[in-house]
């Protein structure tokens, strides 16, 4: 008898925990391919608000879970926003944030989209807020949300819709940052100069005569240019 008690309740287990699990798949993109201004220092990224794993339930669907939202998000960041900071980290505990770093608030849900008229099949959306933070002041603000391409099947390939989700948001909170002024401009240090000289491989011969330098003598130069 006990044996056919507990039949029900294994079979209700197995189904609550039977469920999609999307992997974050974020793409290899480079930075704004816009000028940045050069801030004076790190930047570091805070994801407290933001679950690593995120679950849903649909109606007609079984369970789906976005897993690794909070390492695709912190990559994203750290590749797009490295030109305009001396150093972008995903704050972890017991890291030492130093008086005048950046600590960037970011907050983002991702779900699902059932297929409608921009798609036959599903997509992925994202929402959220983030909040540049400076030794305690609100520097910059917004909120933002995205939607991927609504062409994918549902389950596990929405891990590669939510990933465009997160590109698109970071790009743009990257963009933005980029552009925002550094209110307390550090004095540039005057470094020595360098002699560069016996310069070899294909690609100084590739920018021609132009890679000439005054510390190359005339028959180098010369060489470089055929």
């Amino acid at each position: 008898m006990r044996g056919l008690f507990l039949l029900p309740v294994v079979g209700l287990l197995v189904a609550c925990t039977h469920h999609h699990n999307a992997p974050v798949e974020s793409a290899l993109f480079a930075p704004p391919p816009v000028p940045m201004v050069q801030h004076t220092n790190r930047l570091w990224v805070e994801l407290e608000g933001t679950p690593d794993k995120q679950c849903e339930r649909t109606p007609t669907e079984r369970p789906l879970c976005f897993a690794r939202v909070r390492e695709a998000i912190g990559g994203s960041i750290e590749r797009t926003l490295w030109p305009s900071f001396p150093g972008v980290l995903v704050k972890r505990k017991g890291d030492d944030i130093r008086p005048g770093d950046y600590v960037l608030h970011v907050r983002l849900h991702i779900d699902s989209q059932a297929a409608d008229a921009d798609g036959p099949g599903w997509g992925a959306r994202g929402q959220g807020t983030w909040q540049l933070v400076r030794d305690g002041i609100p520097m910059a603000g917004e909120s933002v949300a995205s939607s991927s391409r609504g062409d994918f099947p549902y389950g596990r390939t929405l891990g590669t819709g939510a990933g465009e989700v997160i590109d698109a948001i970071v790009l743009h909170i990257a963009e933005v940052l980029g552009q925002l002024p550094e209110t307390r401009p550090s004095h540039p240090v005057v470094l020595p100069a360098v002699a560069a000289s016996r310069r070899t491989g294909p690609l100084f011969r590739a920018l021609g005569p132009a890679a000439c330098q005054p510390s190359d003598d005339a028959k180098r130069c010369s060489m470089a240019s055929r």
